[in-house]
């Protein structure tokens, strides 16, 4: 194999490239667009478009003078996120041109390019453009069990020069069609199929006769289904004239829809034995803080909780704001104690999604961001809280993980995370000593943090988990003393 290291390149990208890219493929889907919508999902964050990271990688190759490209395989190994400084590689190995991007040293995306001798032969005589095509506005919401195999899709797609042409010069790449055809493979995973809870994963496809400046008749069917991994691949082909001009597949993963609990038996947690007793739950959204504040609720106790979204007249006890600003817990504060007079129970529960992150220089400022904003939404409301709860020798619980005892490789700002707010809840019971403190060190949950094909594997309930950390709320805790319940 033949090998050229070009020097290297590094590039980044930024919102104005995923308002391009999706205004030139018609890919609108809100895991690259809605921040709101990416913080429901593991990711935390808007991901870039995969085949936006391609057509970057694109520009970067440089084709064979006389040559013309007769298919191109897009690989998409790990999400590409916004300001993060990525390396582009390129090598050739035969016919092929390999562009490939990483984040330090880990692979996120490859593109190979095979080329051939052009042929001066008749060529195809393309359709003109026509106004017919229409594309969706917003992306078909599959769920897993309706995809099945010989589902088939198809439309027209049209050519959207000038957004299409300003993405190429954005990346230098000087094959259209090229850019093109990623950005038609996007819309369809990402609007049409899988649709709204797409997760693209390959493309791979044979140019048998370009066609740059006209509509594209596509179809598509779906050729199989793993339901283990929640994985598709689709048979795909594109045509003009009645002449094919591309044919391949697509692969894709369908994430799964937002777990949801079993729910607390009424019959089992309506005690009243919290009766009286009042919770501030920071992190009550979804997953286990949700589950606990039923629980808790179940008995008769009083919860209260803040969420950055939420309708607060639906909800008499939520309080819309962000656990990371010190003015909207403290706002918290003084309401709780103005409606109740006390509090009992201060459950830590908020942090970051979980991206996996290697300990390599080009990482080493995010580790430290995420483990800065882990602590602050953990120290926060321990700052602001802990004098009301010695007070009224309350009881702290810090829900930490599992993976403290038994870390994971890839975590290493997640586990110095959970580790530092143990540490937090420790020294809180011997610097205020009415105060108790609860460490919770629950298995891998069903949360939206682990709601991926794998994450989900041996992955528990989290209402079995707040159903114990009640049951130990409902006993008498050590005031100054700290104590683990693990898994």
């Amino acid at each position: 194999m033949q090998q050229h290291m070009l020097p290297t390149d590094i590039i980044r990208f930024t919102d104005e490239d995923l308002n391009l890219f999706a205004d030139a493929s018609g890919d609108f889907n809100p895991l690259h667009l809605s921040a709101e919508y990416a913080r429901s999902t593991p990711f935390g964050e808007r991901v870039v478009f995969g085949c936006l990271g391609a057509t970057a990688a694109l520009g970067r190759i440089e084709p064979p003078e006389g040559h013309t490209p007769i298919s191109i395989d897009a690989e998409f190994l790990r999400p590409v996120f916004l300001a993060v400084e990525y390396r582009i590689e390129t090598k050739t190995k035969g016919e092929r041109r390999i562009a490939q991007l990483f984040d330090g040293t880990t692979p996120v995306l490859s593109v190979s390019v095979r080329y051939a001798a052009v042929q001066h032969e008749s060529v195809h005589q393309p359709t003109p453009e026509t106004e017919s095509g229409t594309l969706r506005e917003q992306p078909v919401a599959h769920r897993e069990d309706e995809i099945a195999v010989g589902s088939a899709t198809s439309g027209i797609y049209p050519l959207r020069h000038s957004a299409l042409s300003r993405l190429a010069q954005r990346w230098a790449v000087s094959d259209l069609f090229l850019v093109r055809l990623l950005a038609w493979s996007s819309y369809l995973v990402g609007m049409e199929s899988p649709g709204e809870s797409a997760l693209f994963s390959r493309v791979s496809l044979s140019i048998l006769s370009p066609a740059p400046n006209c509509s594209l008749l596509y179809n598509a069917t779906v050729a199989s289904v793993d339901p283990r991994f929640g994985q598709i691949e689709l048979d795909v082909s594109i045509s003009n004239g009645g002449t094919t001009v591309a044919s391949g597949s697509c692969q894709a993963c369908i994430r799964p829809g937002i777990p949801q609990t079993t729910g607390i038996d009424p019959a089992s947690s309506q005690t009243e034995s919290l009766r009286g007793k009042t919770a501030v739950i920071i992190g009550a959204t979804r997953g286990l803080g949700a589950a606990l504040r039923q629980a808790l609720e179940g008995r008769a106790g009083v919860v209260y909780s803040m969420s950055r979204g939420g309708d607060p007249s639906a909800d008499p006890y939520l309080e819309v704001g962000d656990a990371l600003d010190s003015s909207a817990i403290r706002r918290l504060r003084d309401r709780v104690l103005e409606e109740q007079g006390k509090l009992d129970f201060l459950v830590c529960n908020a942090f970051p999604a979980i991206l996996p992150l290697r300990m390599e220089p080009n990482t080493a400022d995010r580790i430290a961001e995420y483990i800065h904003t882990a602590v602050a939404l953990t120290l926060n409301p321990m700052a602001e809280f802990l004098d009301a709860l010695n007070r009224s020798g309350g009881c702290l619980i810090v829900i930490s993980s599992s993976a403290v005892d038994s870390p994971v490789r890839e975590w290493p700002h997640y586990i110095a995370a959970k580790q530092a707010i143990e540490g937090l809840g420790q020294v809180a019971a011997l610097q205020y000593r009415k105060v108790s403190t609860l460490i919770v060190r629950p298995p891998k949950l069903l949360t939206a943090m682990t709601n991926t094909p794998l994450g989900r594997i041996d992955a528990s309930d989290p209402a079995d988990m707040a159903r114990r950390i009640a049951d130990r709320l409902e006993q008498p805790m050590a005031a100054g003393k700290t104590e683990i319940l693990d898994a």
